[in-house]
């Protein structure tokens, strides 16, 4: 620290990664790194070399090349303990407390199934919270598509969220009518991002376009599987305007959300989805239980989902 200080003695803003004593890295940027690295010594005591790039730049640059250098370190095969950018959650999670490690395990395997039998009571919320997105929901019902759209939303939470029931409002949200994007008509929400979210295209067929956010690593990488996959109206996007979900996020765009319930046939579709989120849940809590309408949540988990007794297809 007093090498560092002494080299740079005024402007310390940029980039900076420590490695610590099993190789293990992690990757900031600050704009006094001095004032960081104290914190993170608390935190990550076998930290063992130290870098720092000077960046003069605005946060915003900072921030694109620190989630560039995270996903590249993660693609490497470096093991990143960022958690903002990187995938993966390390040690002991909260999450354990509500759903333990070996649920999580016998869920990844057979994610619709074991959500099939799960008849958690619904946490209870505040009053005021249920009166503040009573008018958004109403204007929902109101939606020419609304069946469809409770139906969608059913069955993303019966095939790729944890424990749809007993997560819900806590580790997993789902926002109506949002009021960051107009187009919008859902948002469903873990930790900090957003993994599932259905809006009006602009289009003159007047559909309602869905996006998923999943893990890469699951889906399949060949020509051929991603033809089978654009056969679904499945289609892939380098979406980046979103805090990051980590280095194998891959964002899925498909035309109409009539397409969905074969999308989430998709073995693949499933694995990669059900991979990204528990890894997502792991990590904290919803950052948007302001923004949770339980009046939607609840009309899409009392929905009976009939793939429950099937099997994903084994093609795609």
């Amino acid at each position: 620290m007093k090498l560092f200080k002494s080299e740079y003695p005024a402007d310390r803003c940029g980039l900076y990664v420590f490695e610590c004593v099993n190789h293990d890295v992690y990757i900031g940027i600050g704009k006094d790194v001095a004032e960081r690295l104290p914190q993170h010594r608390k935190k990550h005591p076998d930290a063992l070399t130290f870098r720092f790039l000077p960046h003069p730049g605005n946060e915003a640059e900072r921030r694109t090349v620190e989630r560039r250098l995270v996903r590249d370190a993660q693609t490497a095969g470096l093991t990143v303990r960022n958690r903002e950018h990187a995938s993966g959650h390390v040690g002991p999670s909260t999450l354990d407390v509500l759903i333990s490690e070996e649920e999580q395990r016998t869920w990844l395997q057979d994610p619709v199934g074991i959500n099939a039998l799960d008849e958690s009571a619904l946490v209870e919320l505040d009053h005021s919270q249920l009166a503040a997105h009573e008018g958004d929901f109403q204007r929902l019902r109101r939606h020419p598509r609304y069946a469809e759209i409770i139906e969608v939303l059913s069955a993303y939470a019966a095939s790729c969220i944890p424990f749809p029931r007993r997560t819900e409002a806590t580790f997993w949200t789902v926002s109506c009518f949002p009021s960051s994007n107009r187009a919008r008509i859902f948002c469903i929400s873990m930790a900090t991002l957003e993994t599932f979210f259905i809006a009006v295209s602009n289009n003159e067929h007047g559909d309602i376009h869905a996006r998923l956010f999943v893990d890469k690593r699951h889906l399949p990488s060949g020509k051929w599987g991603r033809v089978l996959l654009a056969a679904r109206g499945i289609m892939f996007d380098d979406d980046h305007r979103h805090k990051s979900g980590g280095a194998f996020e891959q964002c899925l765009v498909v035309n109409d959300i009539r397409e969905l319930r074969s999308v989430l046939k998709s073995k693949h579709i499933r694995a990669a989805a059900t991979a990204f989120n528990l890894d997502l849940m792991r990590k904290r809590q919803s950052a948007y239980k302001p923004s949770h309408c339980r009046q939607l949540a609840q009309a899409a988990l009392e929905i009976s989902y009939p793939e429950a007794t099937s099997r994903p297809d084994n093609l795609t």
